[in-house]
């Protein structure tokens, strides 16, 4: 796997998320210690629960210009995609080519107001595009060292929406519950992270498949993290790394089964 490359070598072509000073009591502490970005500690923790992906993903970070150029490379495609967050995908010469782009504000407002010192109404949304952006490079690269090769179909791109949806409901109940004494989720704390999570309507566009598609995964993934709300953790870890595998047609046959109980 390889980055996508980029026109300048510069500090500017990577993204510098704020360092945390030891002396705060942070959520990283659930994950590895204080001297570590927030990018790496997202990255550890999808990767403890679904393996490693062999890269470390600040190397594909990309500069603003050089999202400028992907995104006219992709067509008109590409202005159907939120501007606050994209990953750019292409396998040439049976390698995958990568790259990561955040919007500037999404990167600023999690530096001020990181929400590893807390979630609020004013990181969460930053925090969430972070999240979805990272779970798809992780995802992409994950499927890529099994076979996955089909990286631009209709199955692909949903199966990456929908885990995505997952995934993010997740880290945000690690982060949201840090902080809580004792560190458990409420039911409060649940009913506003789904709110957050799945019903504020963040679709970019008005095109009928992005649309359907958004919605589709969205209401998938919903159910989806009810049925897992009711399992133990070591249940609920078991159950989402065998989902992981599955493909999206499988996906949604496995939630229907298990939302049917």
């Amino acid at each position: 796997m390889h980055e996508e490359p980029t026109e300048c070598k510069s500090p500017t072509c990577k993204t510098g998320f704020t360092w945390l000073a030891p002396q705060l009591r942070v959520a990283p502490k659930l994950l590895i210690t204080w001297m570590m970005t927030l990018l790496g500690e997202v990255q550890i923790l999808l990767e403890r629960t679904y393996g490693p992906t062999g890269v470390n993903f600040e190397d594909f970070l990309l500069s603003p210009q050089r999202c400028r150029t992907l995104s006219e490379l992709a067509g008109p495609s590409a202005a159907q995609i939120s501007d606050l967050g994209r990953v750019f995908l292409r396998i040439v010469d049976d390698n995958l080519r990568l790259g990561i782009h955040y919007d500037s504000g999404v990167v600023k407002a999690l530096e001020e107001n990181n929400p590893a010192c807390g979630l609020n109404e004013e990181n969460i949304l930053p925090f969430m595009v972070f999240l979805e952006e990272l779970d798809h490079a992780v995802h992409v690269a994950l499927k890529f060292r099994e076979g996955g090769l089909d990286i631009h179909s209709e199955a692909f791109v949903r199966d990456l929406e929908l885990q995505a949806k997952v995934d993010t409901y997740l880290i945000l109940q690690k982060y949201c519950a840090f902080f809580n004494k004792p560190q458990r989720l409420t039911d409060a704390d649940r009913r506003w992270l789904k709110a957050c999570v799945f019903d504020r309507d963040r679709s970019p566009s008005e095109e009928p498949l992005l649309a359907e598609r958004y919605h589709e995964t969205n209401r998938l993934a919903r159910r989806y993290v009810r049925h897992l709300d009711g399992l133990s953790r070591t249940r609920r870890t078991s159950e989402i790394r065998r989902f992981r595998k599955l493909s999206y047609g499988q996906k949604r046959d496995r939630v229907a089964v298990v939302c049917a109980r």
